[in-house]
C-alpha cells in the first residue's frame, strides 16, 4: 500500500508539473483547445487526489489495527500468563519483556537492582559478554534506520533469527502449440537460491558521566540517536556497492548493464531514455532511479526532443520524477566519471534485506575512566542482496 501512496504521489506531482509548464509557456493565455487540456489536467489532478487520500485512509486505519492487536497480545490473561508463543527474546511475553527492559536499563545506569530485576536481566546474557537489548529498543532502531535510509524503504525489509535461502525462480519455462494427438514439450522452471545470512555492525558509544547520571537525560534515547546515525552510514553505503565481505553485497555489484555512454564525464538524455529502455517491462512497472544529488543537477539541464526538461522536480515537497518514475537521491551513489556507475534504474523491491532479531550492547566501565567516560559496545546484524541482477539496470560511464 505504501508503494501505491508513493506512486500516487509521483503522478500528482508529474500532472502539476505539466500544468505549471502550460501555464508558463502561455503567458497571455490558453486557447481553447489547450484550455481544454488544461481542464482534464485539473480533472486528473482531483481524481488522483481523492484516490491518494483514499489510500492515506486505508493505511492508517491498517496501522490502527495493527496497534489494537499489539496490545491485544500484550495484554494478560485471566489467570494472569501473558498470550503469545516464546520467540526466543529476552523476558518472553508483556510483562516479562517490560520487567527486562527496566532491568537492562537500570543495569547500563549502574541503579540497584531488585531481585526481581536480576532474575530478569539473567535471560538476557549474551554469549560473549553483555546483555541482549530489550526488543523494544531493536525495533526502534530499525524503525529509524527506515526513516533515514534510501535503500530500506523501496527494497523488500524482513527479520529472521537464523541464516535463510531464498528460492529465486530464474526461467520460467515455456508453452508450446499442441495438435490433439501431440505431444506436450517438457519445460521446467530453474530454481537458484540466494542465502542471507548476518554481517555484524557495530561501534562503542561514549558518555559522559556527568550525562550518564543526570536524571533529566534519557540513555536509552542517547544511545539510540547515536547508534542509528553510524548504523545508517555503514549499512546504506553497504547496500550500494558492498562487497559482501564482512559486510552485505551492494546492488552495484550484481545490477545489469543497460547502457555505456559515450563520454566518460558527460551523460546525454538519450543515455537516459536508453538506460530506461534497456529494464525489461515487468521490473520497469515498479521501476525507481537512484543517483546522488550532484548527477540530479546534472541531469536536470537535459531536454528531450521537444525541448522539455527530462526531469520534472517535484513541488511543495513531492518527489521528483524522471521519465515518470521516482528519483532517489542517494548520497551514496558515485558521481559521474571514468567507468563509474552513477546512474540506476530498476525495481528495487527485488533488493533484500535481512535483520536479524539479536542486538548485544555491553557496558564498558573501566576503557575510559581516566576521561570520565563509560563505553556502551552495542553492534546489531544484517545482510543485503538483490536476489535477481535482471530487475535493475545500471548506467556505466565510458573509461
Amino acid at each position: 500500500m505504501k508503494n501505491q501512496l508513493e506512486k500516487l504521489r509521483a503522478k500528482l506531482a508529474q500532472i502539476q508539473g505539466r500544468m505549471t509548464t502550460m501555464l508558463n509557456e502561455n503567458p497571455d493565455g490558453l486557447d481553447e483547445a489547450q484550455s481544454a487540456d488544461y481542464d482534464q489536467f485539473e480533472a486528473d489532478f482531483d481524481a488522483t487526489r481523492s484516490q491518494m487520500q483514499t489510500v492515506e485512509a486505508r493505511l492508517k486505519k491498517e496501522q490502527e489495527r495493527q496497534s489494537f492487536l499489539g496490545q491485544v497480545q500484550r495484554a494478560p490473561l485471566a489467570h494472569g500468563e501473558p498470550i503469545g508463543q516464546n520467540d526466543g527474546t529476552p523476558g518472553d511475553g508483556g510483562d516479562k519483556k517490560e520487567a527486562y527492559r527496566d532491568a537492562f536499563w537500570a543495569s547500563q545506569t549502574r541503579k540497584p537492582l531488585t531481585p526481581e530485576q536480576t532474575r530478569a536481566l539473567g535471560t538476557g546474557v549474551a554469549d560473549k559478554g553483555g546483555y541482549l537489548v530489550p526488543e523494544e529498543f531493536q525495533t526502534t532502531i530499525i524503525e529509524k534506520l527506515a526513516e533515514k535510509s534510501y535503500v530500506r524503504n523501496i527494497a523488500t525489509v524482513s527479520t529472521s533469527s537464523s541464516t535463510e535461502n531464498i528460492p529465486v525462480e530464474g526461467i520460467d519455462g515455456a508453452n508450446g502449440w499442441i495438435d490433439e494427438a501431440g505431444t506436450y514439450p517438457e519445460s521446467d522452471p530453474t530454481v537458484s537460491q540466494v542465502v542471507m545470512g548476518a554481517y555484524k555492525t557495530g561501534r562503542i558509544i561514549k558518555v559522559n558521566e556527568e550525562l550518564l547520571n543526570d536524571s533529566f537525560t534519557s540513555i536509552e534515547g542517547y544511545i539510540s540517536m547515536k547508534f542509528t546515525k553510524s548504523t545508517v552510514k555503514a549499512e546504506e553505503a553497504a547496500f550500494v556497492n558492498g562487497d559482501g565481505n564482512l559486510k552485505p553485497t551492494g546492488f552495484l555489484v550484481d545490477a545489469t548493464l543497460g547502457v555505456t555512454t559515450a563520454a566518460n564525464d558527460a551523460i546525454t538524455a538519450d543515455d537516459i531514455i536508453d538506460l530506461w529502455g534497456s529494464l525489461d517491462e515487468d521490473y520497469a512497472a515498479n521501476g525507481t532511479w537512484m543517483m546522488n544529488r550532484n548527477t540530479l543537477v546534472k541531469l536536470m539541464k537535459l531536454k528531450d526532443g521537444n525541448g522539455d526538461y527530462l526531469v520534472n522536480k517535484g513541488l511543495s515537497g513531492a518527489p521528483s520524477t524522471l521519465l515518470g518514475r521516482l528519483i532517489v537521491i542517494n548520497k551514496n551513489m558515485p558521481d559521474i566519471g571514468s567507468a563509474t556507475k552513477p546512474i540506476v534504474f530498476g525495481d528495487f523491491s527485488y533488493y533484500f534485506i535481512k535483520d536479524r532479531t539479536i542486538m548485544t550492547m555491553k557496558r564498558l566501565d573501566e576503557k575510559y575512566a581516566d576521561a570520565g567516560q563509560v563505553g556502551f559496545r552495542i553492534d546489531k546484524r544484517v545482510d543485503g542482496k538483490l536476489v535477481v541482477s535482471e530487475a535493475i539496470n545500471y548506467l556505466q560511464m565510458a573509461a
